[in-house]
């Protein structure tokens, strides 16, 4: 009976992550049972959409070049060095992997808009519609792929492999070039591929920033032919969709491949600390570096949106300017506020319980399936994290438009979304707790009389409590304020906090303080959930 209800576990992952895609392909591919060549080669000839490709290669590739520049130096400070304050540090420069990039976009719009961004005065020449002007802001959040892939392979490399090379008469230059670089390569190429794919997933950078400067990405042409209300528009994205998928399963074949066949065996043994390197001189002028930095990625944005919020006209800088007006207009007036904030707390929430309930249930089944079966378990919760927002949504809203489940246009197919893009946050975190149980555990209490329900509740919910909490709130953050899914799944009454700041910046608020508002409660929220985790997890989850 419990192998039954682990297949069947099995089936549900199937039917959840991977057969819409499937259907996706076939159902935009054929046409009255023939292969439909006509369709693939409109999309692919169509003018705007060899534009958004090629804006997208360059776009995406040059944020992955910045975003390795940024961070190689970032992780080498970090884990190899005297410097003071690292915990803060860190903390500060992989925040913004938490943020959703669409509020830095926002942000950016009015710290370095042309008409009246807080940065004219100072910096005339700044331009954030512009293709350096989406780069940047791309490279500010999408860095933190490579950072921690970085910081994760540093701090398990084996220090007495740098240790004999500094004996052999290297210098530090030198054991990090000829040691410490090739040693973490595969982590961050990993790093690089993790950022470029979700750097072409993007839609929020990509639509705020990128439409307005006239550069059109393969994201928001999706978006602009779904939008179109017909059936050739239809098509069209799905054969757009379908191209995104195939340049997610490359990087994803391509992350694989450097994993299995060039990862190093970083950690040798009994492992030491490493010998930091002493910075002397060099500390403060460092530390005035890294507090330039910060202020750029971290500190101008939060507050160009907390000055946006307060503003009562947008670009007006006198005192009597500043007040509450935009905060009382968005919490006392705006009606689609507080079933926006509904929507997106229920959501979150049954996303994260789900996740971690479905996390649980897969992790329990890996000790009792065999090898090749886990490996496909494994598969299946990676495809709909690998594979882009935009798709994920389309292959949703056509499967279940076909099997006739009365879900489209209902808040019921994004937490769907929800569940199958944030599963694999909760299964990993979860079955690292649950691999560290010893089974005699398990099999002491069966021989003592416990059942199944007592077993759960008396051993495994108090062992696995930080991953537990862990788990929820990994998946709370990016679920509560996620748009690149919700932007094509919304029907009317249905916003969420994301989609309605969207529509705030891009169509209904001329003033522009009423996104700012909401999107400097959204970080607000983030903040004080990501400290929350470090506190409940001890520092072993959150930034």
């Amino acid at each position: 009976m419990k192998k039954l209800g682990l297949y069947a576990l099995l089936v549900f992952l199937f039917f959840l992550c991977v057969y819409p895609f499937i259907f996706l392909g076939h159902s935009f591919s054929f046409e009255n049972g023939q292969f439909d060549f006509a369709i693939y080669k409109r999309a692919f000839t169509n003018p705007m959409t060899i534009r958004s490709f090629i804006n997208t290669m360059v776009v995406c590739g040059s944020t992955v070049f910045i975003s390795t520049l940024i961070s190689l130096p970032l992780a080498w400070l970090l884990t190899r060095t005297n410097l003071a304050f690292k915990g803060f540090w860190r903390t500060v420069f992989c925040l913004p992997y938490a943020i959703p990039p669409f509020i830095g976009a926002i942000a950016w719009i009015y710290l370095a808009n042309p008409s009246n961004g807080l940065l004219r005065p100072i910096l005339p020449w700044i331009n954030v519609y512009s293709r350096p002007g989406l780069i940047l802001v791309m490279s500010a959040f999408f860095y933190t792929f490579v950072l921690i892939n970085l910081l994760s392979a540093l701090e398990k490399i084996d220090p007495s492999l740098e240790e004999a090379a500094r004996i052999s008469g290297a210098n530090s230059w030198q054991v990090f070039f000829k040691v410490t670089l090739p040693l973490v390569m595969p982590s961050l190429i990993s790093g690089m591929l993790l950022a470029f794919l979700s750097a072409i997933a993007n839609f929020g950078i990509a639509a705020l920033i990128g439409n307005a400067a006239g550069i059109s990405m393969l994201t928001t042409q999706i978006f602009i032919f779904q939008k179109m209300a017909s059936y050739t528009g239809l098509k069209l994205s799905g054969i757009l969709s379908l191209g995104l998928l195939l340049i997610a399963a490359i990087v994803f074949y391509l992350d694989h491949v450097i994993s299995k066949r060039f990862r190093f065996s970083l950690v040798t043994g009994k492992v030491a600390r490493p010998s930091l390197i002493e910075l002397n001189k060099s500390k403060f002028p460092v530390q005035v570096i890294l507090s330039l930095l910060a202020i750029i990625i971290f500190v101008l944005p939060i507050g160009a949106i907390l000055i946006a919020a307060l503003s009562k006209l947008q670009g007006d800088r006198s005192l009597s300017n500043f007040g509450f007006q935009n905060f009382h207009t968005i919490f006392f007036k705006t009606d689609e506020t507080y079933r926006a904030v509904w929507n997106s707390v229920l959501l979150a929430i049954s996303a994260a319980f789900a996740c971690s309930l479905i996390g649980y249930g897969l992790s329990q089944a890996g000790k009792k399936l065999s090898l090749p079966v886990n490996k496909v378990k494994e598969a299946f919760v990676a495809i709909p994290y690998a594979v882009p927002g935009t798709v994920l949504a389309l292959s949703l809203i056509l499967t279940t438009l076909s099997l006739r489940l009365p879900l489209y246009n209902t808040l019921g197919i994004i937490l769907l979304a929800y569940v199958a893009k944030f599963l694999n946050f909760s299964y990993r975190i979860i079955n690292d707790g649950v691999t560290q149980v010893d089974q005699t555990l398990i099999d002491a209490a069966q021989v003592a009389g416990a059942n199944s329900w007592q077993i759960f509740t008396k051993i495994w919910i108090p062992i696995l409590r930080p991953f537990l909490i862990a788990s929820f709130f990994l998946v709370f953050m990016p679920a509560f304020s996620e748009l690149t899914m919700s932007v094509l799944l919304t029907g009317p009454g249905n916003e969420t906090i994301g989609t309605l700041i969207f529509q705030l910046q891009e169509y209904g608020d001329a003033s522009g303080g009423g996104a700012a508002v909401l999107a400097f409660c959204v970080l607000v929220l983030i903040i004080v959930l990501n400290g929350t985790l470090k506190i409940a997890t001890k520092g072993k989850y959150g930034l």
